[in-house]
Protein backbone atom coordinates (compact mmCIF):
# COMPACT_ATOMS: atom_id res chain seq x y z
CA UNK A 1 0.00 0.00 0.00
CA UNK A 2 1.40 3.39 -1.01
CA UNK A 3 2.32 5.74 1.79
CA UNK A 4 0.64 9.18 1.93
CA UNK A 5 2.84 11.79 0.25
CA UNK A 6 4.03 14.86 2.15
CA UNK A 7 5.47 18.11 0.77
CA UNK A 8 7.24 20.62 3.03
CA UNK A 9 7.45 24.38 2.47
CA UNK A 10 9.38 26.57 4.90
CA UNK A 11 11.78 29.46 4.45
CA UNK A 12 14.33 27.91 6.80
CA UNK A 13 16.29 24.89 5.64
CA UNK A 14 16.90 23.63 9.17
CA UNK A 15 13.13 23.54 9.76
CA UNK A 16 12.49 21.68 6.52
CA UNK A 17 15.18 19.13 7.33
CA UNK A 18 13.83 18.67 10.85
CA UNK A 19 10.28 18.08 9.66
CA UNK A 20 11.49 15.72 6.95
CA UNK A 21 13.56 13.75 9.47
CA UNK A 22 10.59 13.34 11.84
CA UNK A 23 8.32 12.18 9.03
CA UNK A 24 10.86 9.74 7.59
CA UNK A 25 11.56 8.26 11.02
CA UNK A 26 7.86 7.51 11.44
CA UNK A 27 7.97 5.18 8.40
CA UNK A 28 4.31 6.07 7.81
CA UNK A 29 4.63 8.73 5.12
CA UNK A 30 6.77 9.61 2.12
CA UNK A 31 8.36 13.05 1.79
CA UNK A 32 8.10 13.78 -1.95
CA UNK A 33 9.74 17.19 -1.89
CA UNK A 34 10.46 20.44 -0.10
CA UNK A 35 11.06 24.07 -0.94
CA UNK A 36 12.07 27.31 0.70
CA UNK A 37 10.22 29.39 -1.90
CA UNK A 38 6.58 30.33 -1.60
CA UNK A 39 6.47 30.85 -5.36
CA UNK A 40 7.31 27.18 -5.98
CA UNK A 41 4.66 25.68 -3.73
CA UNK A 42 1.68 25.85 -6.11
CA UNK A 43 3.72 24.50 -9.03
CA UNK A 44 5.05 21.64 -6.93
CA UNK A 45 1.58 20.92 -5.59
CA UNK A 46 0.22 20.53 -9.11
CA UNK A 47 3.25 18.55 -10.26
CA UNK A 48 3.72 16.17 -7.31
CA UNK A 49 0.09 15.91 -6.10
CA UNK A 50 1.02 15.35 -2.44
CA UNK A 51 -1.63 14.26 0.04
CA UNK A 52 -0.50 16.87 2.59
CA UNK A 53 1.45 20.12 2.37
CA UNK A 54 3.07 21.36 5.58
CA UNK A 55 3.68 25.06 5.06
CA UNK A 56 5.02 28.02 6.99
CA UNK A 57 2.41 30.75 7.36
CA UNK A 58 4.98 33.53 6.93
CA UNK A 59 7.34 32.50 4.14
CA UNK A 60 9.82 35.27 3.43
CA UNK A 61 9.46 35.47 -0.36
CA UNK A 62 5.70 35.52 -0.80
CA UNK A 63 2.16 35.34 0.59
CA UNK A 64 1.63 31.89 2.10
CA UNK A 65 -2.06 32.57 2.78
CA UNK A 66 -2.79 33.46 -0.83
CA UNK A 67 -0.77 30.45 -1.94
CA UNK A 68 -2.98 28.22 0.22
CA UNK A 69 -6.10 29.67 -1.40
CA UNK A 70 -4.71 28.92 -4.86
CA UNK A 71 -3.81 25.37 -3.86
CA UNK A 72 -7.35 24.80 -2.59
CA UNK A 73 -8.75 26.12 -5.86
CA UNK A 74 -6.33 24.22 -8.10
CA UNK A 75 -5.97 20.90 -6.23
CA UNK A 76 -8.70 20.84 -3.56
CA UNK A 77 -7.96 17.27 -2.47
CA UNK A 78 -4.60 18.35 -1.01
CA UNK A 79 -4.67 18.89 2.75
CA UNK A 80 -2.76 21.93 4.02
CA UNK A 81 -1.29 22.21 7.51
CA UNK A 82 -0.07 25.72 8.24
CA UNK A 83 2.69 26.34 10.78
CA UNK A 84 2.10 29.49 12.83
CA UNK A 85 3.52 31.25 15.86
CA UNK A 86 1.25 31.73 18.84
CA UNK A 87 1.40 35.52 18.81
CA UNK A 88 0.66 35.95 15.09
CA UNK A 89 -3.07 36.62 15.35
CA UNK A 90 -3.35 38.03 11.84
CA UNK A 91 -1.86 34.90 10.27
CA UNK A 92 -4.01 32.59 12.40
CA UNK A 93 -7.29 34.20 11.34
CA UNK A 94 -6.16 34.58 7.74
CA UNK A 95 -5.26 30.89 7.57
CA UNK A 96 -8.70 29.88 8.80
CA UNK A 97 -10.29 32.15 6.23
CA UNK A 98 -8.10 30.68 3.47
CA UNK A 99 -9.43 27.18 4.10
CA UNK A 100 -6.46 25.44 5.70
CA UNK A 101 -7.14 21.96 7.03
CA UNK A 102 -5.03 22.42 10.12
CA UNK A 103 -3.14 24.97 12.20
CA UNK A 104 -0.12 23.83 14.19
CA UNK A 105 2.12 25.92 16.40
CA UNK A 106 5.76 25.84 15.33
CA UNK A 107 6.74 24.61 18.79
CA UNK A 108 5.45 21.10 18.01
CA UNK A 109 7.13 17.85 18.97
CA UNK A 110 7.51 14.72 16.85
CA UNK A 111 4.38 13.05 18.20
CA UNK A 112 2.24 16.14 17.62
CA UNK A 113 3.43 16.48 14.02
CA UNK A 114 2.67 12.86 13.11
CA UNK A 115 -0.70 12.99 14.89
CA UNK A 116 -1.56 16.19 13.03
CA UNK A 117 -0.85 14.60 9.65
CA UNK A 118 -3.05 11.64 10.53
CA UNK A 119 -5.86 13.95 11.64
CA UNK A 120 -6.06 15.97 8.42
CA UNK A 121 -5.79 12.81 6.30
CA UNK A 122 -8.77 11.43 8.23
CA UNK A 123 -10.74 14.61 7.57
CA UNK A 124 -10.63 15.79 11.16
CA UNK A 125 -10.43 19.46 12.06
CA UNK A 126 -6.94 20.28 13.36
CA UNK A 127 -6.71 23.34 15.56
CA UNK A 128 -4.01 23.55 18.21
CA UNK A 129 -5.75 23.98 21.61
CA UNK A 130 -3.96 27.25 22.33
CA UNK A 131 -5.06 28.58 18.94
CA UNK A 132 -8.65 27.60 19.67
CA UNK A 133 -8.48 29.59 22.91
CA UNK A 134 -7.04 32.55 21.04
CA UNK A 135 -9.84 32.42 18.46
CA UNK A 136 -12.46 32.31 21.20
CA UNK A 137 -10.83 35.16 23.14
CA UNK A 138 -10.72 37.36 20.05
CA UNK A 139 -14.36 36.64 19.31
CA UNK A 140 -15.40 37.42 22.88
CA UNK A 141 -13.47 40.68 22.77
CA UNK A 142 -15.08 41.60 19.48
CA UNK A 143 -11.88 41.79 17.41
CA UNK A 144 -12.02 41.01 14.63
CA UNK A 145 -15.81 41.19 14.42
CA UNK A 146 -17.17 38.01 12.86
CA UNK A 147 -19.81 38.07 10.19
CA UNK A 148 -23.23 37.35 11.73
CA UNK A 149 -23.84 33.62 11.81
CA UNK A 150 -27.01 32.48 13.55
CA UNK A 151 -27.03 28.99 15.03
CA UNK A 152 -30.83 29.06 14.77
CA UNK A 153 -30.33 28.49 11.03
CA UNK A 154 -29.43 24.90 11.89
CA UNK A 155 -31.95 22.20 12.66
CA UNK A 156 -31.36 19.82 15.61
CA UNK A 157 -29.67 17.18 13.46
CA UNK A 158 -27.32 19.75 11.92
CA UNK A 159 -26.43 21.07 15.37
CA UNK A 160 -25.53 17.61 16.58
CA UNK A 161 -23.42 16.94 13.49
CA UNK A 162 -21.62 20.25 13.96
CA UNK A 163 -20.86 19.36 17.57
CA UNK A 164 -19.41 16.03 16.43
CA UNK A 165 -17.23 17.86 13.90
CA UNK A 166 -15.93 19.97 16.79
CA UNK A 167 -15.03 16.74 18.59
CA UNK A 168 -12.82 15.85 15.63
CA UNK A 169 -15.06 13.12 14.23
CA UNK A 170 -14.74 12.19 10.55
CA UNK A 171 -17.78 11.88 8.29
CA UNK A 172 -17.52 8.10 8.56
CA UNK A 173 -17.48 8.21 12.36
CA UNK A 174 -20.43 10.62 12.44
CA UNK A 175 -22.35 8.33 10.08
CA UNK A 176 -21.76 5.40 12.44
CA UNK A 177 -22.83 7.38 15.49
CA UNK A 178 -26.05 8.62 13.86
CA UNK A 179 -26.66 5.41 11.85
CA UNK A 180 -26.77 7.31 8.58
CA UNK A 181 -24.92 6.84 5.29
CA UNK A 182 -21.61 8.56 4.57
CA UNK A 183 -23.20 10.44 1.66
CA UNK A 184 -25.99 11.71 3.90
CA UNK A 185 -23.46 13.06 6.40
CA UNK A 186 -21.41 14.59 3.59
CA UNK A 187 -24.52 16.44 2.39
CA UNK A 188 -25.31 17.58 5.94
CA UNK A 189 -21.78 18.94 6.40
CA UNK A 190 -21.89 20.80 3.09
CA UNK A 191 -25.22 22.31 4.11
CA UNK A 192 -23.89 23.40 7.49
CA UNK A 193 -20.84 25.10 5.97
CA UNK A 194 -23.06 26.82 3.40
CA UNK A 195 -25.67 28.02 5.91
CA UNK A 196 -23.08 29.48 8.25
CA UNK A 197 -20.76 30.76 5.52
CA UNK A 198 -17.78 28.65 6.54
CA UNK A 199 -15.03 27.51 4.19
CA UNK A 200 -13.69 24.57 6.23
CA UNK A 201 -14.27 22.22 9.14
CA UNK A 202 -11.73 23.95 11.41
CA UNK A 203 -13.70 27.19 11.27
CA UNK A 204 -16.93 25.27 11.90
CA UNK A 205 -15.38 23.50 14.89
CA UNK A 206 -14.32 26.78 16.49
CA UNK A 207 -17.84 28.13 15.94
CA UNK A 208 -19.36 25.07 17.64
CA UNK A 209 -17.22 25.61 20.74
CA UNK A 210 -17.99 29.33 20.76
CA UNK A 211 -21.75 28.70 20.65
CA UNK A 212 -21.69 25.94 23.27
CA UNK A 213 -22.93 23.28 20.85
CA UNK A 214 -20.89 20.67 22.69
CA UNK A 215 -23.31 21.07 25.61
CA UNK A 216 -26.19 20.76 23.14
CA UNK A 217 -24.86 17.43 21.88
CA UNK A 218 -24.40 16.16 25.44
CA UNK A 219 -27.99 17.07 26.28
CA UNK A 220 -29.24 15.17 23.23
CA UNK A 221 -27.17 12.14 24.21
CA UNK A 222 -28.51 12.28 27.77
CA UNK A 223 -32.10 12.32 26.52
CA UNK A 224 -31.37 9.33 24.32
CA UNK A 225 -29.67 7.49 27.13
CA UNK A 226 -26.28 7.37 25.33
Amino acid sequence: MAKPKIFIADSHEVVRLGISFIIQCSHEFEVVGQTGSCHEVLRKAEELQPDVIIMEARMTDGNSIECCRKIKESVPKIKVIMLVTGNDDEAIFSCISAGVDGLLLKQFNSEELIRSIHMVLEGKALLDPSITNKVLDRVKNGQPKPQPKDVSLLNPQERRILSLIAEGKTNKEIAQILTLSNNTIKNYVSGILSKLNFSNRAEAAAYAVRNNLMAYSKAVNDRRGN
